[in-house]
């Protein structure tokens, strides 16, 4: 599916999205930065009822949120990381093999290898449209 989208259709994007995830699902963000990724995570989060205030993890790798119905999500920035080794301290591997809570993890295309074997994908990619800064091309893979 491939979407011109406002910041209003890109939150109603992230609301269907929020409709079919779950345990064990992984949302793969990728794009420039400023494309929208943190945005769609707000958004997605919002939809998802989650309690605390949602913020790019980029300095710290990861931030865990909770929604009102208990599902945990990890969300995740690739973008400061250049080895692997960064991701096993943090606890990705144990998380990826629990199949609990939803994954999301923003410039998802830097470490693409891992999530190979991984069947419950959702790749969003966001670009930048050229001749206009308020919209933004949102494709969603499966």
């Amino acid at each position: 599916m491939l979407k011109r989208a406002t910041l209003k259709e890109t939150q109603e994007l992230a609301h269907e999205v929020s409709l079919q995830v779950n345990d064990g699902n992984i949302i793969l963000l990728n794009g420039e930065m400023g494309s929208g990724k943190t945005q769609f995570v707000r958004f997605l989060c919002s939809s998802l009822k989650v309690k605390d205030r949602v913020s790019s993890p980029s300095f710290i790798i990861m931030n865990k949120y909770e929604t009102s119905e208990g599902l945990e999500i990890f969300h995740f920035d690739f973008y400061r990381l250049t080895d692997i080794r960064d991701l096993e301290e943090i606890g990705l591997f144990e998380i990826l093999e629990s199949k609990k809570g939803l994954v999301i993890v923003e410039w998802g295309n830097m470490f693409k290898s891992l999530f190979v074997k991984e069947k419950n994908i959702i790749d969003i990619y966001f670009n930048f449209i050229e001749d206009n800064i308020n919209l933004r091309e949102i494709s969603i893979q499966r």
